[in-house]
């Protein structure tokens, strides 16, 4: 990704930010399916970007792809990978990308969606995510897990 491209997506990311705190704060939970499916689809865009640096498209190689993205941002305290596993989280008082803090866990499920689609661009199937801790539900970091679907069955 370019420089240019990366400002661009920012600026893109920012903007999304804001609109949909706006959207939420104005319509509630009316508004939360339209926000997650805004984000999931960016997930998948940005997914389709990504997935270009990678030879292989698994879940592990994914993970690891998009813990480099964030880890860009320095907020990362722990992060754990493996082929089922991507569990993460942020250093104590890390500020939320979104300005999501003590916003609600509704709002935060649907922004996060945007990993989901990116997962499922790169490696071609859904995860799970579960939010453990969220700044948006006033904790003073943001603990995230995302499993492949498919490795129930493991």
């Amino acid at each position: 990704m370019t420089e240019k491209d990366e400002k661009r997506t920012n600026i893109t990311y920012e903007a999304l930010a804001l609109m949909s705190r706006s959207v939420y704060e104005k319509y509630g939970d009316d508004a939360i399916p339209t926000i997650r499916d805004v984000w999931y689809k960016m997930g998948l865009d940005s997914g389709d970007r990504l997935k270009k640096k990678l030879t292989t498209r698994d879940f592990k190689s994914a993970a690891n792809l998009l813990a480099e993205i964030v880890s860009k941002a320095g907020s990362i305290e722990k992060c754990q990978i493996s082929d089922t596993l991507f569990h993460f989280s942020t250093k104590p008082g890390t500020r939320c990308d979104v300005g999501l803090e003590d916003k609600g866990r509704k709002i935060c499920e649907a922004v996060m969606s945007v990993h989901q689609g990116q997962f499922k661009s790169i490696c071609g199937f859904d995860v799970e995510m579960d939010i453990v801790r969220s700044r948006a539900t006033g904790a003073d970091c943001c603990e995230i897990i995302f499993r492949p679907l498919e490795s129930k069955n493991y």
